[in-house]
C-alpha cells in the first residue's frame, strides 16, 4: 500500500513539473543541498538535520512563481541523550507545493506546504505527515542562500518536530 502512495506522490511531481514548464509564465527550477538542527522538544533526542532537495515552478505574476518541491532529509539522533529509549534516525521525503517571491532583484521569501514520508529506524513503515517550511533568502546570479523554519505535523502528541534549516543552492529563473 505504501509503495502505491509513494508512486503516485511521485508521479503527481512530475507532472506538476511539466505543467510548470508548459504554462506561459516564466519557469523556475533548481536545488538545494539543506542542513541545519532541530528545535524546541525535538532538540533533546535529536542532533541535527542534512538533506537535498529540487524544486520546479512556473511565473503567475512578475517575481511570484507557483512551486513543487521534492527531497530527501535525515534526522540524525543524540547519542547523549539516551534516557531508556533508543531513538533512532529519522529520514522524510517531503512532497510540498508552494510560493516563491522576489520583492527585490536579489531577496526571496518562501512557503511551502505538502506531505511529509517519514520513517523512523525504529519502525518499518513509511508514515505520511502534513509537512511545511517558510523562509527567506538572498539570490546572487543563480546562487542563492535562504534559511527556514521547516517541520511536520507529529502524530501522537500537539504541535510539531520542527528545525532551522540553512538551504545553499541554485535557482534558474
Amino acid at each position: 500500500m505504501n509503495r502505491k502512495i509513494i508512486f503516485s506522490l511521485l508521479v503527481a511531481v512530475i507532472g506538476f513539473t511539466g505543467a510548470a514548464v508548459a504554462q506561459k509564465g516564466k519557469p523556475i527550477y533548481g536545488g538545494n543541498v539543506i542542513i541545519g538542527v532541530p528545535t524546541g522538544d525535538f532538540r533533546n533526542d535529536y542532533r541535527g538535520v542534512t538533506g537535498i532537495e529540487g524544486f520546479a515552478g512556473f511565473g503567475v505574476a512578475q517575481n511570484v512563481y507557483l512551486t513543487g518541491t521534492l527531497g530527501f532529509q535525515s534526522y540524525a539522533p543524540d547519542p547523549n541523550s539516551f534516557d531508556g529509549v533508543y531513538y533512532g534516525k529519522i529520514t522524510s521525503i517531503p512532497l510540498k507545493a508552494g510560493v516563491r517571491i522576489y520583492p527585490t532583484n536579489h531577496f526571496f521569501l518562501t512557503a511551502n506546504a505538502g506531505l511529509g514520508l517519514l520513517r523512523d529506524e525504529t519502525i518499518d513503515a513509511r508514515e505520511s505527515r502534513f509537512a511545511y517550511d517558510i523562509g527567506a533568502g538572498f539570490r546572487f546570479s543563480i546562487f542563492h542562500a535562504s534559511v527556514h523554519y521547516d517541520g511536520w505535523q507529529t502524530k501522537n502528541t500537539s504541535g510539531g518536530s520542527n528545525s532551522v534549516v540553512a538551504k545553499l543552492g541554485i535557482a534558474i529563473r
